[in-house]
C-alpha cells in the first residue's frame, strides 16, 4: 500500500518536470552503434492500403505509415500521422525525431533512478547523495549545479536542432557512430545497421514505459526503486489474523 505524495514533494513537481525536460540532448551520450545512420536506410517493401495493422490487429494502418521507417508497425490510432496540416515541419520526420530521443533520454532516465540504489558517491557537509528517491533527490542538487546542466544540455540540444530538426539529416543522426563520429571503428553491413537501428527503437519504446513506471512510483512511495522492490516481500502487520485481508479501517 503507497502513502499519497507529500505536500513537499507536490511543490517540487514544477521544478523537477522542468529539470527532466532539460535532459532532452542526452541522446549524444548513446553508445555509437545505436545511432541513426547518416543518409536513409532502405525502405522497407510498403503494405497494401487497408492491411492491418501489427500493434493494433483490429484496426487498419494509415497509408502515412507505409513500412518505410524501420520499426514502422502501423501505430497511429489518433491519425496524427495523417494531418499533415497540423504536422511540426510538415513532415513524419519530426514524429520519428522525436520517438527516438524521448527514448534515449527514458533509457537514460530508467538508468538514473536504478543507479543510485545500487551505489551513490559518500555525502558530505554540503553534498547530499544518500536520497535514492530520484525525483527527491533533484532537491538535493545545488543551485548553479542545475544553472550548469541546463547551460550544457541546452548547447547539445542546439546542435540537435540543426542537424536533425532544421537541417537534412536523417531522423536521430547527431553526427555519431557509423557515418560520423565513430571512435570505435564500427563498421555495418546494411541489413546490420538496420537490426541495429530496430533493436534502438524497440528498446526507446520500452524504456518511455519503464521511465513512466519508475517515475510514478517515486511520486507515489517516495522511495529508490531497489528499496520499492524490497519492501514487496514485506508482510503486513494484519496477514496473521484470520479473515483479515485488508488493514483495520478499510
Amino acid at each position: 500500500q503507497f502513502s499519497p505524495p507529500s505536500p513537499v514533494l507536490n511543490k517540487t513537481m514544477k521544478t523537477i518536470a522542468c529539470v527532466l525536460a532539460l535532459v532532452a540532448s542526452a541522446s549524444a551520450y548513446q553508445a555509437p552503434t545505436m545511432m541513426a545512420k547518416r543518409g536513409k536506410a532502405s525502405p522497407a517493401p510498403a503494405p497494401a492500403v487497408g492491411v492491418r495493422s501489427q500493434a493494433l490487429p483490429f484496426t487498419t494502418a494509415p497509408p502515412s505509415l507505409d513500412g518505410s521507417m524501420i520499426g514502422d508497425v502501423g501505430f497511429d490510432p489518433l491519425g496524427l500521422s495523417m494531418n499533415t496540416e497540423y504536422m511540426p515541419f510538415e513532415s513524419i520526420k519530426w514524429y520519428r525525431e522525436a520517438e527516438l530521443q524521448h527514448g534515449r533520454v527514458a533509457q537514460l532516465a530508467w538508468l538514473g533512478f536504478v543507479f543510485p540504489n545500487i551505489y551513490h558517491f559518500p555525502s558530505d557537509a554540503t553534498h547530499n547523495f544518500g536520497e535514492l528517491n530520484a525525483l527527491a533527490a533533484v532537491r538535493a542538487v545545488p543551485q548553479w549545479g542545475l544553472v550548469q546542466i541546463a547551460i550544457f544540455v541546452g548547447a547539445l540540444e542546439a546542435q540537435r536542432f540543426q542537424k536533425c530538426i532544421k537541417g537534412d539529416n536523417a531522423a536521430g543522426d547527431v553526427g555519431l557512430g557509423q557515418g560520423g563520429f565513430n571512435p570505435f571503428g564500427f563498421e555495418y553491413t546494411q541489413e546490420e545497421y538496420e537490426e541495429k537501428q530496430l533493436q534502438e527503437i524497440k528498446h526507446c519504446r520500452l524504456a518511455m514505459l519503464g521511465a513512466l513506471g519508475v517515475w510514478w512510483q517515486g511520486i507515489l512511495s517516495g522511495q529508490g526503486v531497489i528499496q520499492q522492490i524490497g519492501g514487496a516481500f514485506d508482510a503486513p502487520d494484519y496477514y496473521g489474523k484470520a479473515g483479515y485481508y485488508f488493514p483495520e479501517g478499510i
